[in-house]
């Protein structure tokens, strides 16, 4: 059987190469699920938002949960799924439990660490918890030191596919199950491509429903310029307009910027303040999101404190 079966064209590029699964649950008529409606997305439309990537490597039990919702204030709280490919928590298990404090939530999910029917049933976990938002990415190889493989099952663009078709009540099973409200289904955009190439990637991950995208870490104004000039080129493919969330790193220290560039990412001199004002004049940006760097609990709430108010005095 051949992998890949519907191919998307436009204007001689090939956007977006469907799953034949995909493509078959596909021609099931459904409703279509309106967006559930959150505060995460009114603050996104005035590019005002603030998502904070919750620190599951500075969590040791739920009291430390506890203490991390009592002392931040996010419009959304997104959840790593195994960083660097090391084994953490369950992102939709923490998502899930998040739920019960009345906060709004996005799970990562990975295609590398599951096959379809892994996936599958996330994404219905997303529905049945109520998820503000799930991002769906190819993640992070696993670690060198464990003797694991990746699953290459589906690529991004397919997971987001599979995530708007489970989210209108398809499972690959062709089963239908009710759906009142759904979750928002959103890709990554990489801002140290080359903005030609990015806006290929960007394009197939729109053509397979991508409503909004949250960039790697960003940490020169440079790189704010390269998002916005991927944009630009998008045009050639599509006039879909989906607010970008701006990933930023808080601090970025000396210590930390060479392994910041074996990463891909571009470092500078550039001030916290000063790449918050070229974000603030990036009219797709839909905010900040923003990823604390301590495995210190204590540590971790006071740098967010100071990262928070700097946010807030810039993007009001």
């Amino acid at each position: 059987m051949r992998i890949l079966e519907r191919i998307h064209y436009m204007d001689g590029v090939t956007l977006f190469n469907e799953h034949p699964l995909l493509t078959e649950i596909g021609k099931i008529q459904t409703e279509i699920i309106k967006p559930k409606h959150s505060n995460f997305w009114d603050k996104t439309e005035q590019g005002k938002a603030v998502a904070l990537e919750f620190p599951i490597v500075a969590v040791r039990n739920e009291d430390d949960m506890n203490k991390i919702l009592s002392k931040t204030k996010a419009d959304l709280y997104t959840i790593p799924d195994n960083p660097l490919g090391s084994p953490h928590f369950s992102s939709t298990a923490i998502a899930t439990h998040l739920k019960h404090f009345g906060v709004e939530v996005m799970p990562h999910l990975t295609a590398k660490d599951r096959n379809l029917v892994a996936l599958a049933s996330e994404l219905k976990t997303a529905v049945l918890f109520d998820f503000e938002v799930v991002l769906l990415t190819t993640g992070d190889w696993p670690s060198l030191v464990l003797p694991s493989k990746p699953v290459f099952d589906l690529d991004s663009p397919n997971m987001i596919r599979l995530a708007r078709l489970i989210f209108n009540g398809v499972l690959p099973t062709k089963e239908l199950f009710y759906v009142a409200e759904r979750p928002r289904a959103a890709g990554t955009m990489n801002p140290h491509y080359k903005p030609e190439v990015e806006a290929q990637r960007i394009a197939k991950k729109l053509t397979a429903g991508a409503e909004l995208f949250f960039t790697q870490v960003v940490a020169t104004k440079e790189c704010i310029s390269r998002i916005k000039e991927a944009f630009i080129e998008l045009k050639k493919y599509t006039n879909v307009k989906v607010p970008v969330m701006v990933s930023l790193l808080y601090p970025i220290s000396d210590d930390i910027k060479p392994l910041l560039r074996r990463m891909g990412i571009q470092t500078g001199d550039d001030t916290f303040e000063e790449i918050l004002e070229e974000i603030k004049a990036l009219d797709i940006a839909g905010g900040v999101n923003l990823i604390i760097l301590s495995r210190d609990l204590d540590v971790w709430l006071a740098l967010w404190k100071e990262a928070y108010e700097k946010i807030k005095e810039v993007l009001g």
